[in-house]
């Protein structure tokens, strides 16, 4: 593979998709150039010439796929793996009925101020968790401290 196609995995921090992209790529012994988009204007800008505006992204060449599913990235790079099996609908609601309370007994240890605050060094609230399990993050912390009456 030339250096001009060498994989390179456009990420930032926090955000899961990328970190499971990343772990994916590694397990499969690709060879990729990482690339934290945040804070790095150089970075963003060699994102954007391809076309995309979001992370993860798996790039080679001047093409990209978006690395929401690794299937994609699979598809994509040409690799010779297995993609795991998705879970039924019903393993899914297992899993969700597992972790949601788990979720809802650690934010009731953070205190409330503190959800409003940006996270760590991202342009972001700490919040951005609950919103994305429940939508609304007042509404997410709101039941999580009603079940624990």
């Amino acid at each position: 593979m030339l250096a001009a196609e060498r994989v390179k995995v456009f990420w930032q921090p926090g955000c899961t998709s990328c970190l499971r992209t990343k772990e994916f790529l590694t397990k499969s012994g690709v060879d990729y150039e990482s690339i934290n988009v945040h804070g790095n204007p150089a970075g963003m800008e060699e994102l954007r010439k391809l076309g995309a505006r979001s992370v993860p992204v798996v790039a080679r060449g001047g093409r990209f796929v978006f690395a929401q599913a690794l299937g994609d990235v699979i598809e994509f790079l040409d690799l010779k793996v297995q993609v795991q099996e998705r879970l039924s609908p019903d393993e899914l609601v297992k899993k969700l009925e597992l972790v949601l309370p788990a979720a809802c007994r650690y934010i009731r240890q953070i205190p409330a101020e503190w959800l409003e605050k940006p996270f760590r060094n991202r342009n972001r609230r700490s919040a951005c968790c609950a919103t994305t399990c429940s939508g609304s993050s007042r509404d997410f912390s709101n039941r999580c401290r009603t079940a624990a009456s």
